[in-house]
């Protein structure tokens, strides 16, 4: 006679057999489905799981293979294909030249950052230096314009003195915060700002004559 939790046991294997078999019969159901493209009906059926997203995946493939990509991006943007059909209209906007729309349009698209230099570029031969600032101020053309500002401005700065040599140097602070000119504008004004350094203002000594409390000046002989 089996004891108590003998019994307990074997139910407990018995479950799990079921169990076993029962997710064994869904997948083959799931993998037949697949098979045969019924995708919608595998979503469906077993939502939440490997086999949906898989549903998913090829659904997607499909309609961007019929010419849907739209449709694919709009429903399945989370897909392989959906990040194809992003890739597929970035390249064609780009070689429309429509630079612009692909920065717009496709922001983490490889394609963006090429765009981007070609924009930078086109400003620069230009001499449209403050649009490039504006715009695509950390393109390759963009870093280089403000570099070039940031040390034309410092080097104006040094032959500054006092509180205007100060203010020069703030503004070069604020405004080029990423450059080589930011690091030497700020040991200067670090320097400047020391007591004793070249930009501090010299104190007046009172004279001891005429300072009350001082002491008496030298008696003129008789």
């Amino acid at each position: 006679m089996f004891s108590r939790s003998l019994i307990v046991v074997f139910l407990a294997v018995q479950i799990a057999i079921l169990g076993l078999t029962g997710c064994q019969s869904a997948g083959a159901d799931a993998q037949k489905l697949l098979a045969d493209k019924k995708y919608q009906e595998v979503i469906n059926k077993f939502p939440d799981t490997q086999f949906a997203r898989r549903a998913r995946a090829l659904m997607a493939e499909d309609l961007l293979a019929a010419g849907k990509a739209e449709q694919v991006m709009k429903e399945f943007p989370d897909t392989r294909a959906a990040f194809l059909a992003r890739e597929e209209q970035a390249k064609t906007l780009y070689n429309n030249k429509e630079y612009a729309r692909v920065l717009a349009e496709f922001p983490n698209s490889p394609l963006a950052t090429e765009a981007e230099r070609v924009l930078a570029e086109e400003l620069y031969a230009a001499g449209k230096f403050d649009e490039l600032i504006m715009k695509y101020g950390k393109s390759d053309r963009g870093k280089q314009v403000k570099e070039e500002r940031a040390t034309a401005d410092f080097e104006a700065a040094k032959k500054m003195k006092g509180d205007k040599q100060v203010a020069a140097l703030e503004a070069i602070m604020r405004t080029y915060t990423e450059t080589a000119a930011y690091k030497e504008a700020a040991n200067l004004l670090r320097d400047v700002r020391k007591p004793g350094g070249p930009g501090a203002k010299p104190t007046l000594q009172p004279s001891l004559s005429s300072t009350p409390g001082g002491s008496p000046a030298p008696l003129k002989k008789q």
